[in-house]
């Protein structure tokens, strides 16, 4: 089920603690962006069709590289991406933010097969109440 942008960047933006939506989209589609480096091909894909505009292009743009990393170095690489100001603790907020928001706009079953593909590091930014069960 493909969701509303709008939509789901306001419910990201309230999850993540940012009000302005400039800073939103940057945060969510960098987080995205270097998802999809970490996972498969497939999955990339498969969580692209459920997400609108920006989001699903920033998931499956470099989709074909495919890097495996720890979860201290994806949130690393989130914060580098985002830009000054942001540490590796906001990007696990938006991380989980972003996580969080997917699984309650309908994407909860694709980003479960995302979490299969992924060291068990990841766990913790999976751990939220929209995942649980």
């Amino acid at each position: 089920m493909r969701t509303d942008y709008d939509a789901l960047m306001d419910d990201f933006g309230s999850r993540a603690g940012i009000e302005n939506m400039a800073n939103a989209e940057r945060a969510a589609i960098e987080t995205l962006l270097t998802l999809g480096e970490s996972i498969p091909t497939a999955e990339a894909d498969a969580l692209g069709v459920v997400l609108p505009g920006a989001l699903g292009d920033a998931i499956t743009e470099h989709r074909d590289t495919h890097e495996e990393r720890t979860a201290d170095e994806f949130v690393v690489l989130v914060a580098d991406r985002e830009g000054i100001g942001v540490s590796p603790e906001d990007a696990v907020i938006h991380t989980r933010a972003a996580i969080a928001t997917i699984a309650a706009h309908g994407g909860d079953d694709e980003l479960r097969r995302v979490r299969d593909h992924l060291p068990e590091s990841f766990d913790p930014l999976f751990e939220t109440a929209e995942l649980a069960g």
